[in-house]
């Protein structure tokens, strides 16, 4: 996983509150209705066409196979609880990661931008960074992500390009009635709200991060968010992969748990600590799992205080969990 991937989380948390065999081709998804029914295809809703928001799969509306011929796509898990990965080689050769989900409330004023099939609103957002964000925004405000990076940063002026390709096969996903939800695992993680279950006592072991700070949550309640504006970040996020992999790892409290030293960029030092939970079954995919990831952002070069900080939430967190 690249220092990207969680970097994410910080540029849409600025939004709200201003590994495996390679899998190529076609996701299994539910079978979509011919003609799909909304209340108003014309303003189509978040809910309307995504069901639940709790339990969307965003990986039902990223087909590889929609791309143009001449590109390759590659999506290694094919379903998810907040995003979905896609990777992405174009015709010239240009490599990107691609993450599509990310709900969230916009506060685009979107009468500057045309409408598209069914009322939904694509939303271009400015970047300092090396990344391309389109949203597409639902009538009723709610924003689904779509995100690239380049494998290299010289790319980084492809990435748009990428984005604008990726959104249109979504919209025509969705406005195609192609969404599915979850089903979930016993004991599952997918509805339960990280920022209910994580309470004062684990978030404080980051400095900064002092009894009172207000969490920010998604819209679909599979992450969180604790920010200190002078000395660090954490993020705690369920996901669904493959068994954790980093640096070094052991098992915990009963739980395989990995960390992974990120290098530092020049805003911050990462590190992660994920932990495995509950096995998830979905179509012929082998060997998937429910996970409980922390990411902790400090300042430039305390990379290892971060992990020491992170290890001790997982040891607070970890017992808070269903069982296995």
């Amino acid at each position: 996983m690249s220092r990207w991937r969680p970097v994410l989380g910080l540029a849409l948390l600025s939004f709200v509150t201003a590994a495996c065999a390679a899998r190529v081709g076609g996701i299994p998804t539910a079978v979509a209705p011919s003609s799909p029914s909304f209340p108003n295809p014309d303003r189509i809703q978040a809910e309307d066409a995504l069901g639940d928001l709790t339990m969307w799969n965003p990986c039902s509306v990223v087909d590889p196979d929609a791309l143009p011929e001449s590109w390759t796509g590659t999506v290694d898990v094919p379903v998810a609880f907040e995003f979905c990965a896609l990777a992405v080689t174009t015709d010239e050769g240009i490599k990107a990661d691609v993450d599509v989900g990310y709900l969230y409330r916009s506060t685009d004023d979107l009468s500057d931008y045309d409408k598209r099939p069914g009322g939904l609103t694509v939303v271009p957002q400015a970047s300092d960074s090396v990344d391309c964000t389109r949203d597409i925004v639902f009538a009723d405000g709610i924003a689904l992500a779509v995100r690239s990076y380049p494998d290299d940063p010289d790319d980084a002026a492809k990435m748009c390009a990428i984005s604008d390709e990726v959104v249109e096969h979504v919209i025509d996903a969705v406005v195609g009635g192609e969404a599915e939800s979850l089903s979930l695992p016993k004991n599952s993680l997918g509805q339960i709200d990280p920022c209910e279950l994580v309470t004062e006592d684990v978030t404080t072991a980051v400095a900064g991060i002092t009894k009172g700070t207000e969490p920010e949550n998604r819209v679909s309640r599979h992450g969180c968010w604790w920010d200190s504006p002078t000395d660090g970040t954490l993020n705690i996020q369920f996901e669904i992969g493959h068994l954790p992999d980093g640096d070094s790892g052991k098992t915990s409290q009963g739980r395989y748990t990995t960390v992974t030293r990120y290098e530092d960029d020049e805003t911050s030092s990462l590190c992660a600590v994920d932990g495995e939970h509950v096995k998830f079954a979905y179509g012929s995919e082998t060997g998937l799992m429910e996970r409980v990831a922390i990411y902790l952002y400090l300042k430039p070069g305390q990379v290892e205080a971060a992990c020491v900080a992170a290890l001790q939430i997982a040891d607070k967190l970890w017992p808070k969990l269903p069982p296995l």
